[in-house]
């Protein structure tokens, strides 16, 4: 008599990770440990049309929109340590809103079409043909989409300076805080 015993193996999940060939391609990049799809950003930077202040001001601009109007602070981060004090509902929000007034003030110095080629750019990660296409139907695809890349990177210059500039307010206004400091503690 033979005894019938039933092998039990352990069933895997399919992997959701992209493949060996996927990662090789281009098109994906690593930030930290974290491995990104490149976007237009990248593309543009790649090309020579755009210099690191201006990769630098559409990751700032982009994490800033995206802890605005979603709430996500370490979107293009690490998470945070466990050790990390966390601040409470209110510091969280107050947080919230001056990233919002950041992005409100970029519109208003760049305006609405700026910013609405910023969200199409950064936050919907549209391509240059796709943005082409929205912003210039009339045009045929070549130059709807030459004329697409040619104001983000016009923008993003723009975007880079608008930084830079809110910069040298804020070390012109410390610079007049320490003078006048020092003007009233000198006999």
């Amino acid at each position: 008599m033979t005894v019938k015993t039933t092998r039990r193996t352990k069933t895997q999940a399919p992997s959701n990770a992209p493949t060996k060939e996927r990662i090789a391609k281009d098109d994906y990049d690593t930030f930290g440990k974290k491995r990104l799809k490149l976007n237009t950003v990248k593309a543009l930077h790649r090309a020579g049309d755009i210099g690191g202040e201006e990769v630098t001001a559409a990751r700032r601009w982009l994490e800033d929109f995206v802890f605005a109007d979603y709430g996500y602070a370490d979107y293009t981060q690490e998470p945070l340590d466990k050790d990390y004090i966390r601040g409470n509902l209110h510091t969280f929000t107050i947080s919230r809103s001056h990233a919002s007034a950041r992005i409100g003030e970029v519109q208003d110095v760049l305006g609405l079409c700026a910013h609405i080629r910023l969200k199409m750019l950064l936050v919907d990660e549209l391509s240059f043909s796709a943005m082409g296409r929205k912003l210039y139907p009339q045009k045929g695809k070549t130059e709807a989409n030459a004329h697409a890349r040619a104001q983000c990177a016009f923008l993003l210059e723009q975007l880079a300076g608008f930084y830079l500039e809110k910069h040298r307010e804020k070390l012109r206004a410390r610079r007049a805080i320490i003078a006048s400091q020092a003007k009233h503690s000198s006999p």
